[in-house]
């Protein structure tokens, strides 16, 4: 059916991602723990995939990204993907915009993602981690996505 072997790659990396999702909301649900190994990210590839929609001057300008991973990480792909999507969606939804600003040094990696939205009160910040939490007047959701 498709003949692009980019596309058939693309194609099937998408439908592993649906799974682990499918996957990871029964996961909630029944309380148990998704299988996935342990192998190295190449997390540029990851953020490039999450936020080239966003990026002027084909996107819409939303996201903005500055640095660069230096290595490969050992991890759960398809977790880091959904873990760091969350993230940008976050504050996509929240404060309208995304900037991102990766670290990577001798140390490890670091992704700060900032936003241009009210912020949590501090008195909460411990709070927002929690499941199920909500701040009081923001938009619908569930409470899952941090």
């Amino acid at each position: 059916l498709l003949e692009d072997e980019q596309l058939q790659a693309k194609f099937g990396r998408d439908l592993d991602e649906l799974e682990l999702l499918v996957k990871g909301a029964l996961q909630f649900v029944k309380d148990t723990d998704i299988h996935e190994n342990i192998e190295p990210v190449d997390l540029n590839q990851v953020l490039d995939c999450l936020v080239e929609p966003y990026l002027a001057p084909n996107g819409n300008g939303r996201v903005t990204q500055q640095g660069r991973a230096l290595a490969s990480y050992p991890g759960k792909p398809l977790a880091l993907k959904r873990c760091m999507g969350n993230l940008i969606d976050n504050a996509l939804k929240y404060g309208q915009n995304a900037h991102l600003h990766i670290e990577d040094d001798d140390s490890g990696f670091v992704l700060h993602v900032d936003d241009e939205g009210p912020g949590v009160p501090e008195q909460r910040l411990e709070q927002v981690f929690e499941p199920h939490f909500r701040l009081a007047g923001q938009q619908q959701g569930y409470g899952l996505g941090l």
